[in-house]
């Protein structure tokens, strides 16, 4: 076996585990899911948010070249 060998880890050995261990394990396992999906979820607001701020954005611009348009029309310009 080399230094980078393909097989990848060696799983350990068994050994007696404790039996509240156990569930100590499982209760930070169960948090850190609990903590990717919130921030799984906040990633999807935020990219919403740049969304709509992409669609507000381009409607200010469209009612800029409206109202550009009005006031060279008033100003007799076109």
């Amino acid at each position: 076996m080399g230094l980078f060998s393909a097989r990848g880890r060696l799983s350990q050995p068994a050994a007696h585990e404790w039996p509240p261990g156990r569930r100590v394990r499982a209760a930070i396992h169960s948090i850190g899911r609990e903590v990717a999906a919130g921030l799984h979820q906040a990633r999807l607001i935020l990219i919403a948010a740049t969304n709509d701020a992409r669609i507000v954005a381009v409607l200010l611009l469209l009612a800029a070249v409206a109202l550009g348009l009005e006031m060279a029309a008033s100003f007799h310009v076109i």
